[in-house]
């Protein structure tokens, strides 16, 4: 039986949208324009494809090929099951900036009709559909009541996503009460500081192996000598530097083309990775035979466990920016299978080159390849591009976008320090300066205290793969899986969405695994995983 309701004003269109409206006025972080889902999973899919389709072939030759594929096969649906708990968390955060306006606007509506309110709830029977039962309305306000009323009626208004509630803020929304709860929060902004701080310093490394391995190899195409290659690493990590600093005061709101350009490019990479791994594979089975090839392709090696689940982490934990991508999908109802899709999609191109990385380079003796195009080629690298170095197509043209594909993230880099930047300073209560005049003193303080650390660590070390290994098996872990799970929880809390009155409510992407066993088991799966990378990596 459905419930028939107490109060008129939460069964009247005209009122419910009157609320609706007030919630809209209230938006601070307005999401903009809006995109259709086959877009949404692209620009998803953009996101995914990057640092770690690189650096996920060579963790597969130390792990091999059906256990890392199984290690990120789990990685995913586990980060699929958190990100739905992310994207309710969203809608409930959105629902309590909804309840807020609309107890402003119930409160504005003046006297009689708060009276003609309270009138309504004494005179209700008692009979009804037990969401909203009849003992819960006498123990309440009036205004209470009928907000408890509306949410139960008029779900879909109220945990509609009207604005961009990022996971940080989310934190500090709904831990606010209590020492422990606010150590909570602050632990999910360092969390999440040390998992940015590591993705920048990831990107800076790869950006700059790549412009270094570029330089050398157009270098040798134009018949000079390359200088060594340490000093072309560290001369690129000085001109990034120098780049990236200035640009970090910039307006770079407006990057649509440029991450069109990027994407696009990242795209017809990934395309010629595969083909060309595809065609040494299939040059390499016609020479020495089938079964000989698959002997010799590595499929169960645990001690590189930590290799490709850092790697995997890194992969799949977006979640501190799902807010940002799911936002601005219409219709909101198909998140999930925008963020499943995208996974998948991005599953089968990762389990393509590295089957075909595999298979190709694996016989391979040479541990260097040559800068040279015509070269010898060599085993697999740490970051994959340097692989095609040798390759001759287009008189070595196509070997040269290969390798330097990954230096176009070199865009990325202030966008990822100023993202970074604004959480710190949301974290420490420092309000954004005016885009005008950008250079103040804290300002200029918290870009420096983004900005130079990961290039200080990039000119130290040229080993991406320990950077995502300590970074993705401590941080990205904890921001994927367990921030997620405690936000949850705590947005449910906060609106008493557990309770049997408002259990039964149909809300908008409501997360089918926001239960006890859903929580057990990626408490799990996060305990087990933690424990592994501290054994592989300290003991």
């Amino acid at each position: 039986m459905s419930y028939p309701g107490v109060f008129r004003e939460a069964k009247s269109d005209e009122f419910v949208k009157k609320l609706s409206f007030a919630a809209d006025e209230k938006v601070v972080d307005k999401i903009g324009s809006k995109m259709p889902p086959c877009t949404a999973v692209i620009f998803m899919l953009n996101s995914l494809t990057g640092l770690s389709l690189l650096t996920m072939p060579y963790g597969f030759v130390n792990c091999g090929l059906v256990l890392g594929g199984l290690i990120v096969f789990v990685c995913m649906v586990i980060s699929y099951v958190t990100a739905t708990f992310m994207v309710e968390a969203l809608t409930i955060a959105n629902a309590l900036s909804y309840e807020a306006a609309e107890q402003q606007a119930l409160e504005n509506e003046g006297p009689e009709f708060r009276q003609n309110l309270h009138e309504e709830k004494l005179a209700q029977t008692r009979e009804g559909y037990p969401a909203v039962k009849t003992p819960l309305l006498e123990q309440q306000n009036t205004i209470q009541a009928f907000q408890d009323e509306n949410r139960v009626l008029n779900a879909a208004h109220e945990f509609k996503i009207r604005e961009r509630v990022e996971l940080g803020p989310m934190g500090e929304l709904v831990l606010t009460t209590g020492r422990r709860s606010k150590a909570t929060a602050t632990a999910i902004y360092i969390m999440i500081l040390c998992f940015t701080y590591g993705t920048a310093t990831a990107l800076v490394v790869t950006v700059n192996q790549s412009l270094s391995h570029t330089v050398a190899s157009a270098l040798e195409l134009a018949g000079y000598t390359a200088p060594s290659e340490n000093l072309t690493y560290h001369a690129c990590v000085l001109v990034s530097f120098v780049i990236t600093l200035p640009l970090c005061f910039a307006n770079l709101q407006n990057t649509k083309k440029v991450t069109m350009v990027v994407m696009v490019c990242r795209f017809v990479a990934i395309a010629i990775l595969v083909l060309v791994g595809g065609l040494k594979s299939m040059e390499r089975v016609k020479n020495e035979g089938f079964d000989a090839v698959v002997k010799s392709i590595p499929l169960w090696k645990p001690d590189g466990f930590v290799g490709v689940f850092g790697n995997a982490i890194f992969l799949f934990g977006l979640h501190h920016y799902m807010p940002s991508m799911i936002s601005p999908l219409e219709p909101q109802h198909r998140a999930p299978c925008v963020i499943i899709s995208a996974f998948l999609c991005c599953f089968l191109l990762l389990i393509a080159i590295c089957l075909t990385a595999l298979t190709a380079w694996n016989a391979e003796t040479d541990l260097e390849c040559s800068a040279r195009p015509g070269g010898h080629f060599c085993k697999i690298q740490p970051l994959y591009n340097l692989n095609f170095g040798p390759l001759s197509w287009g008189g070595g043209s196509v070997a040269l976008f290969l390798l330097s594909y990954p230096a176009l993230a070199i865009s990325s880099i202030p966008i990822a320090a100023i993202t970074t930047r604004n959480t710190m300073g949301k974290w420490l209560n420092i309000p954004p300066p005016d885009p005008d005049a950008p250079y103040t003193a804290t300002n200029v303080a918290l870009t420096l205290a983004v900005v130079v650390p990961p290039f200080v660590v990039a000119s130290l070390t040229q080993d991406v793969q320990v950077v995502i290994q300590y970074v993705g098996g401590y941080a990205g872990l904890s921001v994927s899986y367990v921030c997620p799970l405690v936000v949850l929880v705590r947005c449910r809390q906060a609106l008493r969405l557990d309770q049997p009155d408002f259990a039964r409510i149909d809300r908008p992407l409501k997360s089918p695994f926001g239960n006890m066993c859903g929580y057990a088991i990626v408490v799990i799966c996060y305990v087990f995983a933690l424990v592994m990378v501290t054994k592989k990596l300290f003991f």
